[in-house]
């Protein structure tokens, strides 16, 4: 995720030094490097940002497999016997 995050900011900040030593007007330079950043790093950092995704995906599941095994070790034997009868 960290390098995503540095690849991206690092196309904007190209971008905008480009435009900024065109003369283009600052506010002009930043929306422009931000949408020219911003289209440009779908094609060009694909690889980081699925690498990111993923990462990001793995992180969720461990997350819900601690909590479901957190739950799994709180319950109690009334809360599988009442379990059983509602499944009758």
């Amino acid at each position: 995720m960290f390098k995503y995050t540095v690849y991206r900011l690092g196309l904007f900040l190209v971008a905008l030094l480009v435009l900024l030593l065109v003369n283009l007007q600052p506010l002009w330079a930043v929306v422009i490097a931000g949408l020219f950043s911003m289209v440009t790093s779908l094609f060009l950092l694909r690889g980081p940002r699925e690498e990111a995704a993923r990462n990001i995906e793995e992180r969720v599941a461990a997350s819900r497999a601690r909590r479901a095994e957190k739950v799994a070790s709180e319950r109690t034997d009334e809360d599988d016997e009442d379990a059983e009868i509602d499944q009758r």
